[in-house]
Protein backbone atom coordinates (compact mmCIF):
# COMPACT_ATOMS: atom_id res chain seq x y z
CA UNK A 1 0.00 0.00 0.00
CA UNK A 2 2.84 2.39 0.84
CA UNK A 3 4.49 1.76 -2.52
CA UNK A 4 1.24 2.31 -4.36
CA UNK A 5 0.58 5.53 -2.45
CA UNK A 6 4.03 6.85 -3.27
CA UNK A 7 3.46 6.27 -6.99
CA UNK A 8 0.05 7.94 -6.79
CA UNK A 9 1.15 11.16 -5.14
CA UNK A 10 4.94 11.62 -5.35
CA UNK A 11 7.43 10.32 -7.87
CA UNK A 12 9.49 8.66 -5.11
CA UNK A 13 9.99 8.47 -1.33
CA UNK A 14 10.66 11.93 0.14
CA UNK A 15 13.82 12.11 2.24
CA UNK A 16 13.09 14.02 5.46
CA UNK A 17 15.97 13.70 7.97
CA UNK A 18 15.30 15.53 11.23
CA UNK A 19 17.04 16.40 14.48
CA UNK A 20 15.27 16.19 17.85
CA UNK A 21 13.61 19.54 18.65
CA UNK A 22 11.68 19.39 21.90
CA UNK A 23 8.05 18.41 21.36
CA UNK A 24 8.27 19.31 17.67
CA UNK A 25 10.47 16.34 16.72
CA UNK A 26 11.46 13.41 18.92
CA UNK A 27 12.68 9.85 18.46
CA UNK A 28 12.34 6.55 20.32
CA UNK A 29 14.98 4.48 18.63
CA UNK A 30 14.18 4.76 14.93
CA UNK A 31 10.57 5.74 15.52
CA UNK A 32 9.82 9.43 15.08
CA UNK A 33 7.06 11.41 16.78
CA UNK A 34 6.15 15.01 17.50
CA UNK A 35 4.44 17.82 15.64
CA UNK A 36 6.36 17.75 12.36
CA UNK A 37 6.57 13.96 11.86
CA UNK A 38 2.84 13.79 12.59
CA UNK A 39 2.15 16.59 10.11
CA UNK A 40 4.20 14.98 7.33
CA UNK A 41 2.71 11.54 7.91
CA UNK A 42 -0.83 12.94 7.85
CA UNK A 43 -0.05 14.91 4.71
CA UNK A 44 1.54 11.87 3.07
CA UNK A 45 -1.51 9.72 3.74
CA UNK A 46 -3.78 12.42 2.33
CA UNK A 47 -1.94 13.09 -0.94
CA UNK A 48 -0.17 9.78 -1.49
CA UNK A 49 3.44 10.53 -0.54
CA UNK A 50 5.79 8.57 1.69
CA UNK A 51 8.34 10.37 3.90
CA UNK A 52 11.50 8.68 5.15
CA UNK A 53 12.22 10.33 8.51
CA UNK A 54 15.63 9.54 10.01
CA UNK A 55 17.38 11.00 13.04
CA UNK A 56 20.34 13.21 12.20
CA UNK A 57 22.23 16.02 13.97
CA UNK A 58 20.87 19.42 12.97
CA UNK A 59 24.12 20.56 11.33
CA UNK A 60 24.21 17.38 9.23
CA UNK A 61 20.58 17.86 8.18
CA UNK A 62 21.50 21.35 6.97
CA UNK A 63 24.46 20.01 4.96
CA UNK A 64 22.34 17.24 3.46
CA UNK A 65 19.75 19.78 2.37
CA UNK A 66 22.35 22.05 0.81
CA UNK A 67 23.83 19.15 -1.17
CA UNK A 68 20.47 17.78 -2.34
CA UNK A 69 20.58 14.63 -0.18
CA UNK A 70 17.56 15.81 1.83
CA UNK A 71 14.31 16.83 0.18
CA UNK A 72 13.01 18.89 3.09
CA UNK A 73 14.51 20.98 5.88
CA UNK A 74 12.15 21.00 8.85
CA UNK A 75 11.58 22.85 11.07
CA UNK A 76 13.24 25.90 9.58
CA UNK A 77 13.00 29.66 9.80
CA UNK A 78 12.99 31.72 6.62
CA UNK A 79 16.52 32.76 5.69
CA UNK A 80 17.93 34.41 2.54
CA UNK A 81 20.89 32.06 2.76
CA UNK A 82 18.62 29.05 2.30
CA UNK A 83 16.54 30.40 -0.56
CA UNK A 84 18.98 29.23 -3.25
CA UNK A 85 18.65 25.64 -2.01
CA UNK A 86 14.95 25.49 -1.30
CA UNK A 87 11.48 26.99 -1.48
CA UNK A 88 10.19 28.18 1.89
CA UNK A 89 6.70 27.21 3.03
CA UNK A 90 5.57 29.13 6.15
CA UNK A 91 3.49 27.23 8.72
CA UNK A 92 3.57 29.38 11.88
CA UNK A 93 5.09 32.57 13.24
CA UNK A 94 7.82 32.38 15.89
CA UNK A 95 9.82 34.75 18.04
CA UNK A 96 13.21 33.82 19.43
CA UNK A 97 14.07 35.08 22.91
CA UNK A 98 16.92 35.18 25.39
CA UNK A 99 16.68 32.16 27.68
CA UNK A 100 18.47 31.94 31.02
CA UNK A 101 18.38 29.72 34.11
CA UNK A 102 19.50 32.40 36.57
CA UNK A 103 17.60 35.24 38.27
CA UNK A 104 20.17 37.90 37.34
CA UNK A 105 19.41 40.85 35.07
CA UNK A 106 19.44 39.88 31.40
CA UNK A 107 20.58 42.17 28.57
CA UNK A 108 17.57 43.56 26.67
CA UNK A 109 19.21 43.43 23.25
CA UNK A 110 21.81 41.54 21.23
CA UNK A 111 23.87 44.73 21.08
CA UNK A 112 24.11 44.93 24.87
CA UNK A 113 24.81 41.20 25.08
CA UNK A 114 27.75 41.61 22.71
CA UNK A 115 29.08 44.47 24.84
CA UNK A 116 29.26 42.21 27.92
CA UNK A 117 32.68 40.72 27.32
CA UNK A 118 32.21 37.96 29.91
CA UNK A 119 28.86 36.84 28.48
CA UNK A 120 28.75 33.52 26.61
CA UNK A 121 25.87 32.16 24.58
CA UNK A 122 24.95 28.49 24.01
CA UNK A 123 23.09 27.82 20.76
CA UNK A 124 22.01 24.96 18.52
CA UNK A 125 24.38 24.64 15.58
CA UNK A 126 22.45 25.29 12.35
CA UNK A 127 19.65 27.37 13.86
CA UNK A 128 18.96 30.81 12.43
CA UNK A 129 16.51 33.51 13.48
CA UNK A 130 17.29 36.24 10.98
CA UNK A 131 20.15 38.53 10.01
CA UNK A 132 20.63 40.16 13.42
CA UNK A 133 20.91 36.75 15.06
CA UNK A 134 23.32 35.43 12.44
CA UNK A 135 25.57 38.48 12.78
CA UNK A 136 25.63 38.21 16.58
CA UNK A 137 26.49 34.51 16.38
CA UNK A 138 29.35 35.21 13.96
CA UNK A 139 30.76 37.87 16.31
CA UNK A 140 30.51 35.63 19.37
CA UNK A 141 32.14 32.75 17.49
CA UNK A 142 35.06 34.97 16.46
CA UNK A 143 35.44 36.10 20.09
CA UNK A 144 35.26 32.51 21.38
CA UNK A 145 32.16 33.36 23.38
CA UNK A 146 29.92 30.82 21.69
CA UNK A 147 29.07 27.28 22.81
CA UNK A 148 27.58 25.38 19.86
CA UNK A 149 25.59 22.23 20.56
CA UNK A 150 23.97 19.67 18.22
CA UNK A 151 20.51 20.08 19.81
CA UNK A 152 18.52 21.91 22.47
CA UNK A 153 19.30 19.23 25.04
CA UNK A 154 22.99 20.05 24.65
CA UNK A 155 22.19 23.73 25.19
CA UNK A 156 20.28 22.87 28.38
CA UNK A 157 23.28 20.90 29.68
CA UNK A 158 25.63 23.78 28.84
CA UNK A 159 23.47 26.26 30.75
CA UNK A 160 23.10 23.91 33.72
CA UNK A 161 26.88 23.40 33.88
CA UNK A 162 27.55 27.14 33.66
CA UNK A 163 29.42 26.92 30.36
CA UNK A 164 27.28 29.80 29.06
CA UNK A 165 25.02 32.40 30.65
CA UNK A 166 22.14 32.22 28.16
CA UNK A 167 20.77 30.88 24.90
CA UNK A 168 18.71 32.33 22.08
CA UNK A 169 15.92 30.24 20.56
CA UNK A 170 12.16 30.05 20.68
CA UNK A 171 10.96 29.30 24.19
CA UNK A 172 8.71 26.46 23.05
CA UNK A 173 11.72 24.53 21.70
CA UNK A 174 13.68 24.90 24.93
CA UNK A 175 10.81 24.20 27.32
CA UNK A 176 9.64 21.32 25.15
CA UNK A 177 13.12 19.79 25.41
CA UNK A 178 13.08 20.07 29.21
CA UNK A 179 9.61 18.52 29.32
CA UNK A 180 10.74 15.48 27.31
CA UNK A 181 13.67 14.63 29.61
CA UNK A 182 13.06 13.80 33.28
CA UNK A 183 16.66 14.76 34.06
CA UNK A 184 15.92 18.33 32.97
CA UNK A 185 12.48 18.63 34.59
CA UNK A 186 13.78 20.49 37.71
CA UNK A 187 15.13 23.24 35.43
CA UNK A 188 11.69 24.23 34.13
CA UNK A 189 10.94 26.42 37.15
CA UNK A 190 14.28 28.23 36.67
CA UNK A 191 13.70 29.20 33.03
CA UNK A 192 13.47 32.92 32.32
CA UNK A 193 12.44 34.16 28.88
CA UNK A 194 13.27 37.73 27.85
CA UNK A 195 12.50 39.48 24.57
CA UNK A 196 15.41 40.89 22.57
CA UNK A 197 14.94 44.20 20.76
CA UNK A 198 16.38 42.99 17.45
CA UNK A 199 14.33 39.79 17.25
CA UNK A 200 10.68 40.22 16.34
CA UNK A 201 8.14 37.80 14.94
CA UNK A 202 9.16 35.86 11.85
CA UNK A 203 7.84 32.94 9.84
CA UNK A 204 8.83 29.34 10.47
CA UNK A 205 7.97 26.23 8.56
CA UNK A 206 10.02 24.14 6.17
CA UNK A 207 12.04 24.30 2.99
CA UNK A 208 11.42 22.13 -0.07
CA UNK A 209 14.57 21.32 -2.03
CA UNK A 210 15.20 23.02 -5.37
CA UNK A 211 18.01 20.51 -6.03
CA UNK A 212 16.37 17.12 -5.53
CA UNK A 213 12.59 17.52 -5.85
CA UNK A 214 10.85 17.65 -9.21
CA UNK A 215 8.69 20.68 -9.88
CA UNK A 216 5.61 18.48 -9.72
CA UNK A 217 6.50 16.95 -6.35
CA UNK A 218 7.47 20.30 -4.88
CA UNK A 219 4.23 21.89 -6.06
CA UNK A 220 2.12 19.07 -4.59
CA UNK A 221 3.91 19.27 -1.23
CA UNK A 222 3.73 23.06 -1.13
CA UNK A 223 -0.01 23.05 -1.83
CA UNK A 224 -0.76 20.44 0.83
CA UNK A 225 1.39 22.12 3.48
CA UNK A 226 -0.09 25.52 2.79
CA UNK A 227 -3.60 24.09 3.13
CA UNK A 228 -2.65 22.46 6.45
CA UNK A 229 -1.49 25.82 7.80
CA UNK A 230 -4.50 27.76 6.50
CA UNK A 231 -7.00 25.19 7.76
CA UNK A 232 -5.64 25.49 11.31
CA UNK A 233 -4.34 21.91 11.46
CA UNK A 234 -0.73 22.97 12.06
CA UNK A 235 -1.73 25.27 14.91
CA UNK A 236 -3.95 22.52 16.36
CA UNK A 237 -0.95 20.17 16.49
CA UNK A 238 1.00 22.74 18.49
CA UNK A 239 -1.87 23.33 20.90
CA UNK A 240 -2.41 19.59 21.36
CA UNK A 241 1.28 19.12 22.22
CA UNK A 242 1.89 21.99 24.65
CA UNK A 243 0.19 22.92 27.95
CA UNK A 244 -2.46 25.66 27.62
CA UNK A 245 -0.94 29.14 27.54
CA UNK A 246 2.66 27.93 27.21
CA UNK A 247 3.07 29.08 23.59
CA UNK A 248 2.32 32.76 24.23
CA UNK A 249 5.18 35.02 23.21
CA UNK A 250 7.10 32.38 21.25
CA UNK A 251 4.78 30.95 18.61
CA UNK A 252 1.46 31.85 17.00
CA UNK A 253 -0.52 30.92 13.88
CA UNK A 254 0.13 32.63 10.57
CA UNK A 255 -1.63 35.93 10.22
CA UNK A 256 -4.56 35.85 7.73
Amino acid sequence: MAAGATQAGCSRIIEAPMAPVGLSVSFDGERSSGIYPTLLNELGAAIGCEFRIQRMPRARVQKMFESGQADVLVPASASPGRDADGEFVPLVQVRASLITLSPGKAPPSLAELLALRHYKLAVVRGFTFGTAYDQAIATLRAQRRLVEEPDAAGVARALRQGLAQASVMTANIFIGTLTKDADFAPLIKQVRVEALEELGWSESGLYLSRHSLTDTDRRALRTALTQSARSGRVWQLFNDSYPPGSLAGSIRPLLP
